[in-house]
């Protein structure tokens, strides 16, 4: 069964970033991650997680330049 919940924790989005779960904390603090505080939690929207991870891995023309 696939899972249905709307969010992912701060800690899911560590691990499918590959980073600490204390620099992905920071980035949600600084709203580099689009994230919203629930109650006490920090959560992460699906959807505008994965959004927000497409714009960052579009790569512009500018930067195509010099790359091999």
């Amino acid at each position: 069964m696939a899972d249905s919940r709307a969010v992912y924790s701060v800690r899911e989005v560590a691990r499918l970033l590959s980073l600490s779960l204390g620099s992905t904390y920071a980035l949600v603090r600084e709203g580099e991650i689009p994230a919203r505080k629930l109650g006490g939690r920090w959560v992460i929207p699906k959807k505008r997680f994965h959004a927000w991870l497409d714009e960052c891995t579009e790569q512009p023309a500018d930067d195509r330049e010099g790359w091999a």
